[in-house]
């Protein structure tokens, strides 16, 4: 035997749809309580902002005593630091140059047809 449909279980089960849709989704616009809590939210936070960027701004008072320990004069770390990079470079260039000239001298020698 073949069950009947009614119409009463389609109704049914498209009212319980719209029940799950409706509050599945929010709503285009918010309650004026949920409004007004955002807006508190976000006063506060701002609030909070401002004071942190208050605190962690630079004073000027510091600023000053920094550019006193500019004026100390010539500061004599940077020779200490370039010292021995600049006599590695100048050992290295004179040993290229030694040994440059002397292949220059020996083309020369060779070339007049006394070599050696």
């Amino acid at each position: 035997m073949a069950r009947a449909r009614t119409p009463l279980t389609a109704v049914l089960a498209l009212v319980v749809a719209a029940v799950v849709l409706r509050r599945l989704s929010p709503d285009f616009v918010p309650p004026p309580q949920a409004v007004a809590r955002i807006e508190l939210d976000q006063a506060t936070g701002a609030v909070v902002a401002a004071g942190l960027a208050a605190v962690s701004a630079p004073q000027p008072a510091l600023a000053a005593r920094a550019s006193d320990e500019d004026d100390e004069g010539f500061d004599i770390r940077i020779l200490a630091v370039l010292a021995l990079p600049l006599f590695a470079i100048s050992w290295a260039l004179f040993n290229v140059w030694r040994v440059a000239f002397r292949q220059v001298v020996r083309i020369g020698e060779s070339a007049k047809g006394n070599s050696l």
